[in-house]
C-alpha cells in the first residue's frame, strides 16, 4: 500500500497522495500567497502572515518548501517594486517577515532573493552619493545598516558597489574625457570602499570601469605623466620605462610564408618491361609561396612608454614604438607594421584597441 505524503495514511496501491489531499495542499499554497502578498503591499500584518502560515501547515500540510518557495516569488516581486529614494520603512518591512515566517534565513535566502533586495537597497544609497543627495560616509553607513540585518557574502557586496561604479562611469565618460570633478568623486568612491579596480572580477572586466582607468591615463598623457608601476610584471623593463596598462588572455599572430614546390614535365616516356618506365626530356620545378598568420599563443601585452611587449608561453615579442610604420585597429585588436627588411607582420587579439591606439598616438605627440 502506498502512504499518502501529506496526511500519512494510506493512499491505496501505486498511490502517493489522496486527491483531497491534494486539493487542500494546492489552495492552501494559494492562500499563503495571497496572504504574503498582501503582505508586502502593507495590506496586512506581520502576525497574520505568522498565524496563516502556522495554520496552513495543519490545515494544508504546507511545508517549509512551499513556504521558501512562495517567500522566494514574493520577495523578488516586491524588491522590483520599490524605487529609490528607499525609506528605512523597507528595511523593515522585510525584516519583520523574515522574523515571522519560521524559516531559517539561510534556508529563504538559498536562491538569493533576500540578496537581490539587499542588493537593490545598497546600490540606491550608492546612487545617492552619486546625485549628491548623501554624502558618502553616510550612503555607507546606511549600506553597512542594511547588511547587519541581511548579511551577504563579500563578492555580493562587492557586486553592489561595482555595479553603481559602472553606472556613474557610462554618465561621467563624455567623448571619451571626464572632468576633473567627476574623476575626484569617482576616486573618493574607489578609495572609500577600497574597490578592486585594477583586479575587476569577470563580469567587469569590459566594462565602463575599465575605461574609467583608462581615460584618467590618457589625460595624464596629456600632460606628459605616466602611471607609476603599482605592480610586477615578469618581464624586464628598461630604463625609464614603465607599463601603461596590461591586456590578458591575448592572442598573438605572425606571419608565415610557406614554399610549396610544384612542376611540370617534358619529353615523353616509354615501357622498358613490365613495372619500368624510361622518360626522355626534363622536369621544370618552381616555388610557390602560401601566406598565413601563424598562431603564437595566448598570453599578455604589455603597452609601455617605450614598447608593446607580448609575453607568453609559445612566443614572445619587443616592438619599439619607433620602430612602427604603421598600426591597424579592428574591433578586437589591432595588426602592427614594422620598419625593416624581412619583418613580419603581427597581429594581436582579445581587446578593445581604442585605447592602445589613443596612447600610441599620445606618445608619438611627446
Amino acid at each position: 500500500m502506498g502512504t499518502c505524503k501529506y496526511c500519512g495514511q494510506d493512499a491505496g496501491w501505486f498511490s502517493r497522495s489522496h486527491k483531497e489531499c491534494e486539493e487542500k495542499h494546492a489552495q492552501g499554497l494559494n492562500d499563503f500567497s495571497a496572504v504574503v502578498s498582501a503582505y508586502f503591499t502593507t495590506r496586512t500584518s506581520a502576525a497574520n502572515v505568522q498565524s496563516s502560515k502556522n495554520r496552513l501547515k495543519i490545515d494544508a500540510y504546507l511545508s517549509d518548501d512551499d513556504v521558501c518557495e512562495i517567500a522566494d516569488a514574493e520577495i523578488r516581486r516586491y524588491t522590483a517594486s520599490i524605487h529609490r529614494p528607499f525609506s528605512p520603512a523597507s528595511m523593515r518591512l522585510m525584516d519583520d517577515f523574515l522574523n515571522v515566517v519560521g524559516v531559517s534565513f539561510g534556508k529563504i535566502n538559498s536562491k538569493g532573493a533576500v540578496d537581490e533586495f539587499t542588493q537593490k537597497l545598497m546600490r540606491g544609497f550608492m546612487v545617492e552619493y552619486f546625485t549628491d543627495h548623501l554624502t558618502l560616509p553616510v550612503a555607507h553607513q546606511r549600506c553597512e545598516k542594511v547588511l547587519s540585518k541581511f548579511p551577504m557574502v563579500q563578492s555580493n557586496i562587492e557586486d553592489a558597489y561595482l555595479y553603481v561604479l559602472n553606472k556613474a562611469a557610462t554618465n561621467f565618460i563624455k567623448n571619451d574625457t571626464i572632468s576633473d570633478s567627476d574623476q575626484q568623486k569617482i576616486d573618493d568612491y574607489v578609495n572609500y570602499l577600497q574597490l578592486p579596480v585594477n583586479n575587476l572580477p569577470v563580469k567587469y572586466q569590459n566594462s565602463q570601469i575599465s575605461r574609467l582607468g583608462q581615460v584618467s591615463i590618457l589625460k595624464n598623457l596629456q600632460h606628459g605623466v605616466f602611471p607609476s608601476n603599482g605592480f610586477t610584471a615578469p618581464i624586464m623593463l628598461g630604463r625609464g620605462e614603465t607599463i601603461i596598462w596590461t591586456y590578458n588572455g591575448v592572442t598573438m599572430y605572425q606571419e608565415k610564408t610557406v614554399k610549396e614546390y610544384g612542376g611540370r614535365r617534358s619529353g615523353w616516356s616509354f615501357r622498358v618491361m613490365k613495372g619500368v618506365t624510361y622518360h626522355t626530356g626534363g622536369t621544370k620545378i618552381k616555388p610557390i609561396e602560401h601566406t598565413y598568420m601563424d598562431n603564437k599563443g595566448v598570453g599578455t601585452l604589455f603597452i609601455t612608454n617605450k614598447h608593446l611587449i607580448f609575453q607568453g608561453s609559445m612566443a614572445a615579442q619587443k616592438i619599439p614604438y619607433s620602430k612602427m610604420i604603421g598600426v591597424t585597429p579592428y574591433s578586437d585588436g589591432i595588426e602592427v607594421h614594422r620598419d625593416g627588411a624581412n619583418v613580419k607582420r603581427l597581429t594581436f587579439q582579445g581587446f578593445d584597441s581604442w585605447f592602445l591606439m589613443n596612447v600610441i598616438s599620445q606618445i608619438a605627440n611627446m
